[in-house]
């Protein structure tokens, strides 16, 4: 892959608040010199994700997750390393240049952005025709059914793909794009029966799908013939760029309205979603035609922390509702509905009723559950004790989602009196939930993993990584360290990898920005470690601190290696010149050894 120059990256880094890109998707607040937020990378309550413009880098104590600008991007937005470079280059206004060395990896990131950049012009080209070709027609009165202006369909860039393949075919020859790319991008569809490629959207309103950054990356075809026998919405299939699971419709448009409200409106379709928006909802987003994911649910926490569903109002939005609880819930994330009228969507109830009676049922949206207890009589009959108890078990598996005691209790007592049962009752039948929940997941999960880095720092020797954080945190230790200290502590003790590291790197001492790019270079759980070390509080002492826990492994590799040469001398094959040599060094060793911990004391017991 592209290799960038050391000098260049730490350029990148020092160019690059990490505040304001970490900021850009987390509420940050300041603390101290330092500034905390909900993590994004796991499900908490209490903030424990800090962010250390000092030393331009970031790390969770609840989970962590850790590094510099780079690595959080990476991780945020799903980037590849030099993808993230790039981006963070071309803010800071910094020219990459690049030394190519892998083949592969070179050939990924020049897909990825060949696909980027057709999608882009396939999209101009669709929305096109959509203004003005006469082919187009059938589509332009569809939006006009609709009331989408078009004002609204520039500001989306909506567009139509032509009914047969010749207008793709010489799109495609005009602009030099080969069938390979186009099938690649999911754009052209290849038949098994016919052996050729076909366009995968035909005859239909394209709505262009955008990552978090505004880059179109894959489209959704709504079907323009009421009783055509096909699906009413087709989306792009999984490509290098797009994944359904992990994007939102809408959401590059609608995630500063999200954030700024601490709410997300959620609709089923584009239509409604963009019909919202124009309405003056500006925090609202849609799926992709498949069930709410981790990735959707955390995507929305690191906004919001309330989201609305906004389905339709028969039974199949029902499901789609309690589907989209059960994957929100357990992050935390207030649930609510906003009942819509029987036959009504989001679109259609704002034409009718207007823009202030849609914001009126957003604002009373009710808590999921108490919306379920509301649905339950159209749906069943709960007049019988066994009924009502059958519906409290399916209530339960919801209520154990709840991620707090006191929310779980007070839900257990509404459904508890809403279904006429005992509390009691209710409770037993949450906690029998949660423990077929918990025997489900430990046979899903397998064995367990620790957090990046958390078992290497757990393993290193208390005296060596005291030193390592001391290096760290005084350039003059580190520097000193380098020039005079003796390294055999390194190759002889277990626990001394993180020592090591910083002692051996090839880094600036004074400068973060070296650092955080020398990190770069480690294994994944060395970073992570590195970086929680960076992260912890400066500890006590100078120096002559640093001298002294020196002092402390120099010992303890002695020690060692004396216990090792006693090992030796046990050994019932030894000629009587190996026996003398080992007793001799033994001996010079014991000296040594004594030595030294008379230094030891010595300097335990001076005067700080």
């Amino acid at each position: 892959m592209p290799r960038i120059p050391e000098e260049t990256l730490q350029q990148v880094l020092a160019a690059t608040d990490i505040v304001d890109v970490v900021g850009r998707s987390v509420k940050l607040r300041r603390a101290g010199t330092n500034w905390v937020g909900l993590c994004p990378f796991h499900n908490e309550k209490s903030p424990s994700f800090n962010v250390r413009p000092s030393t331009n880098s970031y790390h969770c104590f609840g989970c962590g997750a850790g590094g510099n600008a780079f690595r959080f991007v990476m991780e945020h937005d799903g980037l590849t390393f030099m993808e993230a470079v790039k981006r963070l280059a071309e803010q800071a206004g910094i020219r990459i240049e690049e030394e190519v060395w892998d083949a592969n990896a070179e050939a990924a990131a020049k897909l990825r952005s060949s696909l980027i950049r057709v999608h882009q012009e396939i999209a101009t080209w669709y929305h096109q025709l959509l203004m003005k070709h006469p082919m187009a027609d059938a589509a332009r009165q569809y939006l006009k059914s609709r009331g989408i202006s078009a004002e609204v369909a520039k500001r989306w860039k909506l567009g139509y793909a032509p009914p047969n393949t010749q207008p793709l075919r010489e799109w495609a020859m005009k602009n030099k794009i080969g069938s390979g790319l186009l099938i690649e991008g999911g754009i052209l569809a290849t038949s098994e029966e016919r052996g050729d490629a076909y366009p995968r959207f035909r005859h239909r309103l394209m709505f262009p799908i955008c990552n978090d950054n505004g880059e179109v990356i894959a489209f959704s075809g709504r079907v323009l013939e009421a009783d055509a026998k096909v699906a009413k919405y087709l989306n792009s299939p999984e490509t290098p760029l797009f994944s359904k699971s992990k994007v939102l419709f809408g959401f590059d448009k609608s995630k500063r309205g999200i954030s700024k409200a601490g709410q997300a409106i959620v609709c089923e379709g584009q239509i409604d979603t963009l019909m919202v928006y124009e309405a003056g909802f500006q925090n609202v987003v849609a799926g992709q035609g498949t069930a709410f994911t981790e990735f959707h649910a955390k995507a929305l926490k690191r906004q919001a922390d309330e989201i609305v569903l906004c389905y339709d109002s028969d039974n199949a939005g029902y499901k789609a509702a309690e589907r989209a609880f059960q994957a929100l819930a357990p992050y935390g994330l207030i649930v609510k509905v906003a009942m819509l009228p029987k036959g009504e969507d989001p679109d259609s109830y704002i034409r009718k009723e207007g823009v202030e009676a849609f914001g009126e049922l957003v604002k009373h949206a009710k808590d999921f559950v108490d919306y379920q207890l509301a649905s339950v009589g159209s749906r069943r009959d709960l007049t019988e004790m066994r009924e009502r108890i059958k519906f409290a078990e399916e209530m339960a598996e919801n209520v154990k989602l709840f991620d707090t005691p006191i929310a779980k209790q007070t839900t257990i007592q509404r459904v508890a009196n809403s279904l006429g049962i005992s509390e009691e009752i209710m409770r037993k039948l949450v906690t029998k939930a949660e423990k077929g929940s918990s025997s489900r997941s430990k046979k899903e999960a397998g064995p367990t993993t620790e957090r990046a880095g958390e078992k290497l720092l757990a393993s290193q020797d208390a005296t060596a990584l005291m030193l390592c954080r001391l290096a760290l945190s005084d350039p003059e230790i580190l520097l000193w360290l380098r020039e005079h200290g003796e390294q055999k502590v390194l190759h002889e003790l277990v626990g001394t990898e993180l020592l090591s590291r910083v002692w051996l790197g090839d880094f600036e001492p004074a400068n973060p920005d070296s650092f955080n790019t020398f990190l770069f270079t480690l294994d994944r759980d060395e970073e992570a470690a590195l970086t929680q070390v960076q992260h912890m509080a400066p500890p006590p002492g100078k120096l002559v601190d640093a001298q002294h826990a020196l002092q402390i492994l120099s010992l303890k590799c002695l020690k060692q290696q004396h216990q090792r040469l006693q090992t030796q001398l046990k050994h019932p094959n030894l000629d009587p010149q190996d026996v003398a040599d080992l007793q001799r060094e033994s001996l010079d060793l014991y000296r040594e050894l004594t030595e030294l911990q008379k230094i030891v004391a010595a300097a335990a017991r001076a005067p700080v």
